[in-house]
């Protein structure tokens, strides 16, 4: 099995619907689905990449081991490994750059707790938590690259890296990718911010994978390493910011940290840092319209192969009591929380669109008829919990199961508060009232 099969085995596990939280172990699991046979887990583990596999890392040691391990890299290695990795190599090579700058610049230090929170440090970043080795990998290989500087992720990805062994060199389609890229940060409108930027990179297709998630981490990197920094927060080719200064950001809507919080492109790219990272590089601009023939097909990429993967998709039979036109009051719904798992919904009214809900008693290995429901209320542990709901018919793995239903036995009064959420919600709502589904 090789590294791409993992990948899609893991894809699968990771899927969201695997998710659960652990009660015992206060922690979030992952399901393995059945259609991953014995054998395939076999392979997996023999591989090391069993998903779930916990690491809990001490602050003075974890930044020993960043010093380390990024000393083995020289600045000129690290900056060609993120080249590669923007399309001939993994997307995992990216963070030799970022590790290699934090090392340079970032002073030894204790573990200083940041504000009200005493696992994270405020000068580096670090968090006091076990981490999923397995699941960083697979974000790794797939364009999660470390946020905020985080030192766990990339200590994680330089171990990948030295076990990896030879490093990449770019091919010159990468080197004119992130020409490519430098142009249209350089061409945006004044002021445009990263959302716009991530969009617009989108839009020319530079990566070999189409999600947007990945171009917005793309540009992450970027500013972290400064090349998107300004003068009161720079990058690390620049200086080192503590974390405590890079979680600052201009209003609470900004989801990203500094320095791309507050970069714009009427800032422009820093050409100082571009500079000290690429020295022997050509960073001008492209035209986007004349890319170099041949061009790489993406699914010849690790992560472009996988992203062109689908997920299986179950296949879900009409029940023959579902009847048919628009959701009304009296409807019961199921549910599919995963492959092997349902949960049922009765719908109490229809208002302006939207649809009174509240779950019914019982778990179901698959769709269930209407002679298996049960037709009482199954609350939150503090009362009865029911939705306003919107596209409930529109939503994939909600099935209506029966008409003409009567009102569930419920011996408590409604809910006060009665919240507005789309139907696609009530999956991840149902631990709510179904705290030991698993």
């Amino acid at each position: 099995m090789d590294i791409t099969e993992r990948l899609w085995l893991l894809k699968q596990i990771y899927h969201g619907e695997n998710r659960y939280f652990d009660t015992e172990e206060n922690r979030y699991r992952h399901r393995i689905p059945a259609r991953i046979s014995a054998a395939m887990q076999a392979e997996l583990a023999e591989a090391g990449r069993m998903p779930d596999r916990m690491y809990k890392p001490e602050h003075a040691a974890l930044l020993d081991e960043l010093y380390r391990l990024a000393g083995t890299w020289t600045l000129r290695e690290a900056a060609d490994a993120f080249l590669a990795g923007l399309w001939s190599a993994p997307i995992l090579w990216r963070c030799a750059l970022p590790a290699k700058l934090i090392s340079l610049v970032m002073p030894p230090h204790p573990h200083t707790p940041y504000g009200g929170s005493k696992d994270t440090c405020i000068i580096c970043g670090f968090r006091e938590q076990a981490v999923d080795i397995t699941g960083r990998w697979y974000g790794f290989m797939t364009g999660a690259m470390p946020l905020d500087g985080d030192p766990v992720g990339y200590v994680l990805a330089l171990r990948e890296m030295e076990q990896a062994g030879r490093r990449p060199v770019p091919t010159e389609y990468d080197i004119w990718t992130f020409r490519a890229i430098l142009t249209v940060i350089r061409c945006a409108p004044p002021g445009a911010r990263y959302a716009k930027i991530r969009d617009a990179l989108h839009r020319e297709k530079l990566l070999p994978v189409s999600d947007r998630f990945v171009y917005g981490s793309l540009l992450e990197s970027l500013a972290l390493i400064g090349l998107l920094d300004t003068d009161d927060y720079p990058g690390m080719a620049s200086c080192y910011t503590t974390y405590g200064k890079r979680d600052e950001r201009p209003s609470v809507r900004v989801e990203v940290q500094a320095p791309l919080a507050w970069w714009n492109s009427s800032v422009g790219v820093n050409s100082a840092a571009l500079q000290k990272i690429f020295p022997d590089r050509d960073c001008s601009s492209v035209d986007l319209t004349n890319r170099p023939a041949p061009v790489p097909p993406p699914e010849q990429t690790i992560a472009g192969s996988l992203a062109r993967r689908r997920l299986p998709r179950a296949v879900i039979p009409k029940s023959p009591d579902a009847g048919s036109g628009p959701a009304a009051a009296g409807d019961v719904y199921g549910v599919r929380i995963r492959d092997d798992v349902w949960i049922t919904v009765y719908c109490h009214r229809v208002k302006d669109g939207r649809v009174l809900v509240e779950y019914l008693d019982g778990v179901f290995s698959a769709m269930p008829v209407k002679a298996q429901l049960r037709n009482t209320v199954r609350p939150r542990g503090n009362g009865r919990w029911q939705a306003d709901v919107t596209a409930l018919d529109k939503t994939t793995g909600i099935r209506r199961i029966a008409r003409d239903v009567p009102p569930p036995a419920a011996g408590a009064p409604g809910p006060e508060r009665i919240p507005f959420v789309n139907a696609k919600e009530l999956k991840r709502l149902a631990w709510w009232c179904f705290p030991d589904l698993d």
